[in-house]
């Protein structure tokens, strides 16, 4: 048996009726979500799907919208009613961007933000009831988990999660109770001869360690265990969102058992993407395929325009701490430091500054010479190149997945000589930077930015037996 279905993820619906300012003026806000494009960005992912001659089903797990209030969820219901009157077969999973913690608003006359209300958890589930649990045969506690027959033979579950701080939805788990009805479901499935997958919208292993740093609370608190039980329970593909990082991995349990974590990017942010899957259960294979989406009248590629927007304010902050102290000061999410502790120092601020600005890769290759074995030819292949730009590309990468570095490549021996000097340094200083990172070393930490050693994130085949 053959089975095709579509993931789509973090749709972060934002409704042009929130702005009472013309939105073609308005510029794109320099986060990671395309909030102006984000209508036409999931138009455009559910009409590849119409155009499919192999399928019409898609899983779309949570964010449907991004602030929750009432013009985008009706918008968000209204489009997928559209879909599925024109063929279209829709599994959604509503989550924290869809009744949200965080302050909500629109954009006034003058483009200035003003308060709105989301609207309430309950009320959300049940718009999107036809799309959900109205397609399933059993949920489990108050319906967030459902379990659909999405295609003949096909089994979906859709998961919901406990949280340690429900206020915030943070530190995400699944509970022993929830953990025995998957079970329950999947032996049920198993001997009808049917296949099951699964989804969630949080990550339930982080996509890489910078991310189980950067995202501390995003992932599931114990992810290991519990995606390595379902490992063992039988599944072999598990899908999510939330992270907006494109990213496969492959996990084997303690029994031998291997499970694939499909965590999807969003499609209204960088990198702008989607998958196909395709399973043979004869062959006993997923095809794994990433579609770019790609929109009209932009001047450049939906990714290029998503990727503006995500570093614009953190392309400024070298600049700015050498140039513009207070401008520095003042970036919104790009740094850490307190706003006056900067203010206070701002000469030390600009030194610092011009020392990251200046810095080469041939400098960086001088400090950890000891660490890799460049040749002269490496060294001037590199010598003017700055390794802001290297910095750069690894917050991207964090994201866009299939880092491009390889060991074999100067930039890779640079950067890992670089970091391993930085150990040797602190260990003489008895400084144990694994407790700030989550127990990893600065190497370990780095390298997945920098290369991929493990399957391909966006195209590849994968075994499932």
């Amino acid at each position: 048996m053959i089975y095709s279905f579509y993931h789509i993820t973090d749709v972060h619906y934002y409704s042009k009726r929130n702005f009472k300012c013309d939105w073609r003026t308005f510029p794109q806000p320099n986060t990671q979500i395309c909030i102006l494009r984000s209508e036409e960005a999931f138009k455009k992912a559910l009409e590849i799907v119409t155009e499919d001659k192999d399928t019409s089903t898609v899983i779309i797990t949570g964010d449907l919208t991004d602030h929750g209030e009432s013009y985008s969820h009706e918008e968000v219901r209204d489009i997928l009613q559209e879909f599925t009157d024109n063929g279209g077969n829709p599994f959604v999973y509503t989550d924290n961007h869809d009744y949200p913690y965080f302050s909500v608003h629109g954009f006034d006359e003058n483009g200035k933000k003003f308060p709105m209300e989301h609207l309430p958890e309950d009320v959300v589930k049940e718009m999107y009831y036809p799309f959900a649990r109205g397609k399933a045969f059993d949920t489990f506690d108050d319906g967030t988990t459902y379990i659909a027959e999405i295609l003949p033979g096909l089994y979906h579950i859709a998961m919901g999660y406990d949280a340690k701080d429900t206020k915030s939805l943070l530190y995400p788990y699944f509970s022993d109770e929830l953990m025995d009805w998957v079970k329950m479901h999947v032996e049920k499935a198993q001997q009808k001869g049917a296949t099951v997958i699964c989804s969630t919208h949080r990550p339930v292993v982080a996509p890489s360690p910078a991310y189980e740093v950067v995202g501390k609370g995003h992932s599931f608190i114990d992810g290991d265990k519990r995606i390595k039980q379902l490992a063992d329970m039988g599944i072999r593909l598990f899908f999510s969102g939330h992270s907006h990082a494109q990213c496969l991995k492959e996990i084997t349990s303690d029994k031998g058992n291997k499970i694939y974590s499909v965590q999807t990017s969003s499609i209204a942010a960088f990198p702008p993407k989607m998958r196909k899957i395709t399973i043979d259960t004869e062959k006993g294979t997923a095809y794994i395929r990433t579609i770019d989406i790609e929109l009209p009248d932009l001047g450049m590629s939906f990714s290029e325009y998503a990727k503006k927007g995500f570093l614009g304010i953190i392309e400024k902050i070298p600049y700015n701490m050498e140039h513009d102290v207070v401008a520095f000061a003042n970036t919104e999410g790009g740094i850490s430091l307190p706003k006056d502790l900067i203010l206070k120092h701002p000469k030390i601020v600009m030194f610092l500054g011009r020392k990251l600005n200046g810095l080469t890769y041939s400098k960086v290759a001088k400090f950890s010479k000891k660490y890799h074995d460049l040749t002269e030819a490496d060294y001037e292949s590199v010598k003017d190149k700055k390794f802001v730009n290297l910095v750069l590309d690894l917050i991207a990468n964090l994201y866009r997945g299939n880092a491009h570095y390889s060991p074999e490549t100067v930039e890779y021996k640079i950067t890992m000589g670089s970091f391993r000097k930085i150990e040797k340094l602190l260990s003489v200083l008895h400084i144990d930077i694994k407790k700030t990172l989550n127990g990893y070393t600065l190497a370990e930490f780095i390298e997945p930015l920098l290369y991929n050693s493990g399957p391909d994130d966006d195209n590849t085949t994968v075994k499932l037996g």
